[in-house]
């Protein structure tokens, strides 16, 4: 009897952590940011990813946002994009004999748009379909 209920809790702790492999968010906080600039101008910042995979997730997430706010359409009014170089601790075992204090690197890229809102499609310029974005960026990177 002891050795079941043993059985049974080591069970329950297995498949609360392997539940929690590999469930995560697209939009962690280390890999999105968003900042109001005015009452339809927002700032959308996505980091991580290659490069072409990084612009299409940041589109992604000003669609997001746009439908969030109420609103259907949305003009990118601005694009940056770039790479950064972010150390990694060494786990080597013996590292308080390696004269390096963080021998890896890794490059992070990252991709900034600053959109205007808005509840139609915009008369001047070329706009983005909200949910037209949506779905395509969805359906091409398999989001659910």
């Amino acid at each position: 009897m002891f050795f079941r209920s043993i059985q049974f809790h080591f069970l329950v702790l297995l498949s609360v952590i392997l539940c929690g492999c590999g469930v995560g968010n697209l939009y962690g906080p280390a890999y999105y940011s968003d900042t109001k600039l005015g009452e339809n101008v927002r700032r959308v910042t996505f980091r991580g990813g290659d490069h072409p995979m990084t612009g299409d997730l940041c589109l992604l997430r000003c669609a997001e946002l746009t439908l969030e706010s109420g609103h259907t359409h949305f003009q990118v009014v601005d694009s940056e994009s770039g790479s950064n170089i972010d150390q990694v601790g060494s786990v080597y075992p013996f590292d308080q004999h390696y004269h390096m204090d963080s021998p890896f690197i890794r490059e992070v890229t990252s991709v900034t748009k600053t959109i205007r809102l808005h509840k139609e499609e915009a008369e001047v310029g070329f706009s983005y379909s909200a949910s037209d974005v949506r779905r395509s960026m969805r359906q091409k990177y398999e989001i659910k």
